[in-house]
């Protein structure tokens, strides 16, 4: 069996997913994945001059294609920085995946430059917990197949919004057998959203047209459904 970097195989896992830009600002603890998506063809690293500007544009690029946009920050500064964008995101139900850089797994605790350690060990990602639906901390490499795949399918299911994946330094660099990849290669990569139950949805039209003065309150989840042609104001 053969051996790739981290930061290779997520490389390659968001390139079948579809994903053609990453949002975010260089940090000595994401060189590992940029380094990786240096090489790629189809992924295209956007850099902004900010955090705050990286997950704002993410933001705004998951709504014009209705799928998780991605965006990438360092540490310490970077994921405070970077979480006005995505509260932003949460407060209306946008789907998104942040990939956090850490201090190194070898360091934690030993007070490294920029370890969030007030309350714990190199805890930075709970900083996000508030506006996000699920936070990672990657301490197996190996557990990472399965966390892209929950990452990706709880950004975009139910109610759509940013989860995070926070990744040490070190981790982007470790090599791990390729096949551990093997099942994304035939997992959907499409999330399939509940609707209404058409007899319901027929009742509920029927009504509509039936009604004298009928009134619609519609919200932001008539844009999230992509059920009109402009926006509402």
């Amino acid at each position: 069996m053969s051996k790739k970097l981290v930061s290779e195989l997520i490389t390659d896992y968001l390139e079948r997913r579809g994903v053609q830009y990453i949002f975010g600002l260089c940090g000595h603890t994401v060189i590992g994945m940029l380094d990786a998506l240096s090489r790629s063809k189809k992924i295209k690293y956007i850099s902004n001059r900010h955090e705050a500007v990286a997950s704002t544009a993410a933001d705004g690029y998951a709504r014009v294609t209705h799928k998780a946009s991605v965006v990438m920050c360092h540490l310490g500064p970077g994921i405070t920085n970077v979480l006005t964008g995505v509260a932003n995101a949460a407060f209306d139900s946008i789907p998104m995946v942040v990939f956090a850089g850490d201090v190194p797994s070898y360091y934690y605790g030993k007070h490294p430059h920029q370890e969030v350690n007030m309350h714990g060990d190199a805890t930075q990602y709970r900083m996000l917990e508030p506006v996000c639906k699920r936070c990672w901390r990657v301490d197996d490499p190996e557990a990472l197949p399965d966390i892209l795949d929950k990452a990706f399918r709880l950004a975009e299911s139910g109610r759509p919004g940013p989860v995070l994946i926070d990744m040490p330094m070190d981790i982007w660099s470790r090599e791990i057998e390729e096949d551990l990849f093997a099942r994304t290669y035939n997992d959907s990569h499409v999330t399939m959203k509940p609707a209404l139950d058409p007899a319901a949805a027929k009742e509920i039209a029927k009504k509509l047209i039936e009604a004298k003065n009928p009134v619609i309150h519609a919200g932001g989840g008539v844009l999230l459904a992509q059920a009109c042609t402009r926006r509402i104001s």
